[in-house]
């Protein structure tokens, strides 16, 4: 076991890189843009910490559980006394950002790295929390045509299960998604919006059409060289036909994480009145990246 000091001191030092943290909509796209970062040879950008559920949300329950165990002994064994100090919302948080720092240093990033960060897509509901946590952090969003996501979502979750009424499924399936896009997409641009200067989001879109000067602007907000020779090879090892094993865009394959590698798929799954109901709710955010209705 690694002394706890050593461990400490080794945190401080990954505070001294840049901390960011990517984020968006399932099937928008995350994991294409973390393999773009992750392949330069000065970022270490893994995927997925899963901070919110499995670390943040645990956290949170014991510091209830403790604070009132505590707070019982108080009242009975110590009632005549001071008892113990109750725990405090601030310990949650502290114990939470050794938490994301201690997943972080496993990255076991060496010493060329200058930039080392996480991707889970529901980051977007975190990226406040971890901004307070991580005053200097940047954030990373993506975003996707929300039926071009809700297509992909289909056809790499239920696709191959077999219905009665393939309409109704997907009709529910829409409907039980749309809230929960609409409040990451402006939570994502509420915080955006708040530090523009430590907040980029970029669209699946624009990745596809001009890859290259996307990582570009990725590198250049985080802090890395962006030459020409490594751009190139960064995007070379991230392509769609590097990604998915050798096929090219548009060739799709059920099943597969990298399914098909094109926008506008939406269309050949669903139906118009599929697409209203989509519009109705998430249109607000089409004409800040020109997707058509």
């Amino acid at each position: 076991m690694v002394p706890w000091v050593d461990r400490q001191e080794a945190i401080l030092r990954l505070l001294r890189r840049q901390l960011f943290f990517v984020g968006g909509a399932p099937r928008s796209g995350t994991t294409w843009l973390q393999y773009l970062l992750d392949s330069h040879p000065e970022v270490s950008c893994r995927g997925e910490g899963l901070f919110t559920k499995y670390l943040a949300e645990p956290l949170e329950a014991m510091a209830v559980t403790r604070r009132e165990a505590i707070a019982a002994k108080n009242e009975t064994v110590f009632r005549h006394g001071s008892g113990y100090p109750l725990p405090d919302a601030d310990d949650t948080e502290f114990l939470l950002g050794s938490g994301v720092l201690l997943a972080l240093d496993r990255h076991g990033a060496g010493e060329n790295c200058r930039a080392i960060g996480e991707k889970t897509p529901e980051n977007v509901f975190f990226f406040a929390r971890l901004k307070t946590l991580f005053p200097n952090a940047k954030f990373i969003g993506i975003a996707r045509d929300p039926r071009d996501v809700l297509a992909s979502a289909w056809h790499f979750f239920h696709q191959s299960k077999p219905r009665p009424d393939e309409i109704a499924a997907k009709t529910a399936f829409i409907s039980s998604a749309l809230s929960s896009l609409d409040n990451g997409a402006r939570t994502m641009f509420a915080l955006t919006e708040q530090y523009p200067a430590d907040c980029m989001v970029v669209t699946y879109e624009h990745m596809r059409t001009a890859l290259l000067p996307v990582a570009v602007a990725l590198f250049h907000f985080l802090g890395v060289a962006h030459d020409d020779a490594i751009v190139a090879e960064c995007v070379a090892r991230s392509s769609f036909t590097a990604l998915s094993g050798g096929r090219a865009p548009g060739v799709a394959l059920d099943g597969s994480f990298f399914r098909k590698g094109v926008s506008g798929d939406w269309q050949t799954t669903f139906t118009p009145e599929m697409n209203a109901m989509i519009v109705n709710v998430l249109g607000w955010m089409f004409p800040r990246f020109g997707w058509t209705p």
